[in-house]
């Protein structure tokens, strides 16, 4: 198979994980009050013990105002408290309310991508896994770089 074919196949596997995770995620909205990209971004601020709307942005590859959008949208919900950085008031720190900490476990109970991809992981070893994690980060850097190359 070609290098062509396997870039091919990669971007194919990776939109079509992307399309389940928002499918099934779906089925789950009303149970757990948060869409898909909500939820991503109550997740992102847990696994990562808080954080600032900047990281959430980059971390999620979002708009800065797709990300305040929504992060406007779990305030009035009361699930992250947001507030301005002591150390540097341009920054905007997140962190979970009970309510937010709540959905998030809630969140990786219910959700079954959550408990497969578990199950995946834990039949590869450990530097098969690390070595996923780096390239996937590393193709998006490098996709990152060419959203703003063309405009």
């Amino acid at each position: 198979m070609s290098n062509l074919q396997q870039a091919g196949d990669v971007i194919k596997a990776v939109v079509s994980i992307n399309n389940t995770l928002v499918q099934i995620t779906r089925q789950y909205e009303s149970e757990l009050g948060l869409t898909f990209l909500q939820l991503a971004i109550v997740n992102t601020i847990r696994f990562h013990e808080g954080g600032t709307l900047k990281q959430v942005t980059e971390q999620l590859s979002l708009s800065k105002s797709t990300a305040s959008t929504q992060v406007d949208q779990l305030v009035v919900k009361g699930v992250i408290h947001r507030e301005t950085s002591k150390i540097d008031r341009r920054e905007t720190v997140l962190s979970l309310t009970e309510r937010g900490a709540h959905a998030a476990q809630k969140s990786i109970t219910i959700l079954p991508f959550y408990q497969v991809t578990t199950e995946q992981l834990r039949a590869k070893e450990p530097e098969d896994v690390q070595s996923l994690i780096e390239t996937l980060g590393q193709l998006l850097e490098e996709l990152q770089h060419l959203k703003g190359e063309r405009k």
